[in-house]
């Protein structure tokens, strides 16, 4: 029996006893059992929503839906140490490697913090400088919690964070909304319900950054149909949120103009996008028609009033998620207009 099972397989018994010394092992054994004892714990997560970041002994999950910081640590310093760290933090994702997210403490001067005026301390105040944050740790770390024997704190954003995270990007959408034809209130809902404003944003099926685009579809479109030449975008290219909301720009007028060509009225037409962006126009058409066939499919849309397609749309398209995520979108644009 290879020696990591073998090891494994005692510590599922012996794990209930005692607490394990890490140092003990080498490396790899020891990264192996972190991983095991850890599973399904905080970093457990593949929502475009939420950030699972490890650093130091502390592990963070950002979410930015609910607008929740967790922090848990094998220690009370390490605990602390992570409370500074996401505080004063700068994403950038040139500098991470956003499928890991490991080493995510980028504190520079002169750059204010990433949650810089969505998290504010007990006096009200926004957090830019060391000297506050370590204040409000210790502030945090008197409500202290515990999730399997670690020290945790949860630290709360500020009640208005999606509209302080979105202004980031809305003069972002605007140029690009601009150079595509895509509106600006249709942009900015479609980037809030995909990943809530989370730049580092990495789906199950691996669509990427604040607009969520798969680089081997909407990506590859993208550089095919707007740019005209044969690409499929990185990782790397589409964490930059300029060129990530460029990109699914682009892409949202290849549907406009391209895939959903036939929709003669405008609202309609932004229904189908929005069902498109979430489904792909092949569902579009397999919910209109039982053959799938496009050309039917849109007369059949061309028929029904306004109305009767968003409710066709929530109601009888072929993927509940879809279903959910026009309601979404729609119910999202009148902040942004």
């Amino acid at each position: 029996m290879p020696l990591l099972l073998w090891l494994l397989l005692c510590f599922s018994v012996v794990l209930p006893c005692r607490a394990i010394q890490f140092g003990d092992y080498d490396s790899d054994v020891a990264a192996l059992l972190w991983e095991y004892l850890h599973q399904g714990e905080l970093l457990a997560t593949d929502k475009p929503t939420q950030m699972a970041l490890r650093n130091n002994g502390a592990d963070t999950l950002v979410d930015f839906e609910q607008g929740t910081i967790t922090v848990v640590a094998d220690s009370r310093d390490q605990l602390k140490q992570g409370i500074v760290q996401i505080i004063l933090t700068q994403f950038d994702p040139t500098e991470i490697d956003a499928q890991t997210v490991e080493d995510f403490g980028l504190v520079r001067k002169n750059q204010k913090p990433f949650f810089y005026n969505q998290i504010r301390d007990h006096d009200g105040q926004p957090i830019e400088f060391a000297w506050r944050a370590e204040r409000y740790a210790d502030r945090l770390m008197t409500k202290l919690g515990w999730r399997n024997g670690r020290p945790q704190v949860r630290i709360p954003l500020v009640a208005e964070h999606t509209q302080i995270a979105g202004s980031k990007y809305l003069s972002l959408a605007r140029q690009a909304g601009q150079r595509h034809g895509i509106s600006v209130p249709l942009m900015m809902a479609i980037m809030e319900t995909e990943s809530a404003f989370n730049p580092l944003a990495r789906s199950r099926s691996n669509a990427l950054g604040l607009m969520q685009i798969k680089a081997n579809t909407a990506g590859r479109d993208y550089f095919a149909l707007i740019k005209g030449y044969q690409h499929t975008p990185s990782a790397s290219y589409l964490y930059q949120p300029a060129q990530n909301i460029e990109t699914a720009a682009g892409y949202l007028k290849i549907l406009k103009t391209r895939y959903l060509k036939g929709i003669w009225n405008a609202t309609k037409l932004e229904y189908a996008m929005i069902a498109s962006y979430n489904g792909g126009a092949g569902n579009l058409w397999n919910s209109l028609d039982r053959r799938g066939n496009k050309t039917n499919a849109i007369a059949r849309i061309n028929k029904m009033t306004e109305k009767e397609f968003y409710w066709f749309l929530t109601n009888r398209h072929n993927r509940d998620e879809t279903r959910n995520y026009v309601r979404k979108v729609t119910s999202r644009q009148g902040k942004y207009r």
